[in-house]
């Protein structure tokens, strides 16, 4: 009989990543990978289906974030107001990631897929951190992480060990709900908590347990979440340990 959690996170696991569904409709490879940096570059302080919905905003106008000349200030205001997220704590510093990315596109001769290849991840870890907003200040750059294991979907890159998957509201979310959450944690020691959970949950693919529990219980609009695509809140195999999924039933 198979493990309910292992069953929820073998389903979940194959939903697309929203930010690797955004990036994938670009016209070409290193484009693809702009748009995934760029999305990972504003993964802070936003719900997943918010971000996903503000970078298909900029794309209706912004065909290549490297482009020249550079997306006016304006248009991208705009399309933060159309979105509703005047009030995301990110907003004013939108437009100077925006351009920060193409900068660091166009250093790299536009051709992120071939600068991926010829960089180990621990090169890419470093580089990434020259992006306005992308964590420099942080001594383990969770926004540079997300990219990281989200580029392996796109492109190879060059030799050397992965760091650890990265965490997320959701994995958050199913640490409180099974009590191992610990607040006093320093942010090295939740990140390592939260990868020997993913290895406890799912032990021949750690990845799978990462990517699935940032849909648990995360918001798309109004009362529904993310996870309700991979089973109705009445038939969730773990549902003893959501309360939202309870509070949608009854």
């Amino acid at each position: 009989m198979t493990d309910p959690v292992s069953e929820w996170i073998l389903k979940a696991s194959q939903l697309k990543d929203p930010l690797a569904e955004v990036a994938d409709k670009a016209e070409n490879l290193p484009v693809k990978i702009s748009w995934l940096l760029l999305g990972c570059a504003l993964q802070q302080g936003i719900k997943l289906a918010e971000l996903q919905n503000f970078l298909l905003e900029l794309q209706k106008n912004i065909n290549d974030v490297a482009e020249l000349p550079a997306p006016a200030e304006d248009l991208i205001l705009n399309a933060i107001s159309k979105c509703e997220l005047k009030d995301w704590n990110l907003a004013p510093q939108v437009a100077g990631i925006i351009w920060s990315v193409g900068r660091f596109a166009r250093i790299r001769k536009n051709r992120l897929d071939l600068w991926a290849k010829n960089h180990s991840p621990s090169d890419i870890w470093r580089e990434c951190s020259e992006i306005f907003y992308m964590g420099r200040t942080s001594a383990l750059r969770p926004k540079i992480l997300n990219f990281l294991h989200r580029l392996k979907i796109f492109s190879q890159m060059g030799a050397g060990a992965l760091p650890p998957l990265p965490s997320s509201a959701g994995a958050r979310r199913w640490l409180i709900q099974t009590k191992v959450y610990d607040p006093e944690e320093n942010p090295k020691e939740k990140l390592r908590t939260v990868n020997s959970i993913y290895k406890e949950l799912f032990p021949k693919k750690p990845a799978f347990a990462c990517h699935a529990l940032q849909f648990f219980a995360e918001p798309l609009k109004g009362n529904a979440y993310f996870c309700q695509k991979i089973f109705p809140c009445n038939a969730c195999p773990i549902a003893e340990y959501c309360r939202w999924g309870a509070s949608i039933s009854t």
